[in-house]
Formats: structure tokens, C-alpha cells, sequence
């Protein structure tokens, strides 16, 4: 079991060190030329509602970011991973590597830089060679209480719990 552990964690970390894809289908839906530099930090952000818990740590480098995001929900499957993606305006556009329930997937997750914190977006999706994505960037929703809210980067826990 040890051992399984540590081969997934391999794993992931042999993906989180290759960057962004370049033919990945996330990158179809905005051009580099389009991106803007973003002003933020290494930072740590957490919502925590009752038993549910949903982390963010973010280290962006001009316009690619780069980080850790955890889904810890009470009795429900926990997911942790990485994250590679880029900056956008005040949007953080990243494909989401990442373990639950003994299975690595990879999902695009879209996260909106609001004064308060950072929302999750969420629309229709569509699977493109084997990655689940939002169809319509410009029109998720963020209109949920769901807001990460910053943290002290050394309360930051990137495992499941």
C-alpha cells in the first residue's frame, strides 16, 4: 500500500515538473497574446464551510501559474492534485492533475480573481482527448458562496485529510 503511494505521488510529481501541454485542449480556448500579467504572489487560499474544506496554493511565474488544489469534502470522495495553468485578466485557467479514489484524472478548472478571494467557475463541459472542459470559458458561472479566501501559507495542507 506504502508503495502505491509513493509511485502515485511519482507520478504527479513527474507531471506537475513538465509544464503546461503544448497541445493541450485547454490552450485552444485562449492564445498567449491575449493573456495579461497578473499581480499576485505565491499564495495560499481556503474555504472551509462545516466538514468541507477546498484549498488553493498558487505560485505563478509571469503568466503561468502552477500549484496544489485540494477537494476535501465530509463523507464524499477527496480529491488532490496539481495544478498548471495560466493567467488571464482575473481569471486562473488550469488543468487540474489529480488522485481520488485511487484513480489520477485530469479536469480544466477555472478560478476568477474577485477582490474577496477566488470563486470556482463552473458551465457546460466536454471531454477533448480525455480531459473534461468547460465548453464556453466567457460565460461560467461564479455567482456561488464558495470563495476561497487567503491563508497563511504555512497552514497550508497539501494532503487529503
Amino acid at each position: 500500500m506504502k508503495t502505491q503511494f509513493l509511485l502515485i505521488g511519482a507520478i504527479l510529481a513527474t507531471i506537475a515538473c513538465k509544464g503546461p501541454k503544448e497541445d493541450s485542449p485547454i490552450d485552444a480556448h485562449f492564445s498567449p497574446d491575449s493573456v495579461a500579467t497578473a499581480e499576485i504572489r505565491e499564495d495560499c487560499f481556503q474555504y472551509v464551510n462545516g466538514n468541507d474544506t477546498i484549498r488553493l496554493r498558487i505560485q505563478p511565474e509571469e503568466v503561468n501559474v502552477s500549484g496544489e488544489l485540494a477537494y476535501l469534502f465530509f463523507e464524499k470522495d477527496k480529491s488532490w492534485g496539481t495544478i498548471e495553468g495560466t493567467l488571464r485578466d482575473s481569471l486562473l485557467i488550469a488543468e487540474y492533475t489529480f488522485l481520488s479514489e485511487g484513480d489520477t484524472s485530469t479536469r480544466q478548472v477555472v478560478f476568477k480573481r474577485f477582490e474577496e478571494g477566488w470563486k470556482e467557475g463552473y458551465g457546460d463541459i466536454q471531454e477533448l482527448d480525455g480531459v473534461v472542459t468547460y465548453k464556453n470559458i466567457d460565460s461560467l458561472d461564479y455567482g456561488h458562496e464558495v470563495n476561497l479566501v487567503p491563508i497563511p501559507c504555512d497552514q497550508f495542507v497539501s494532503k487529503l485529510e
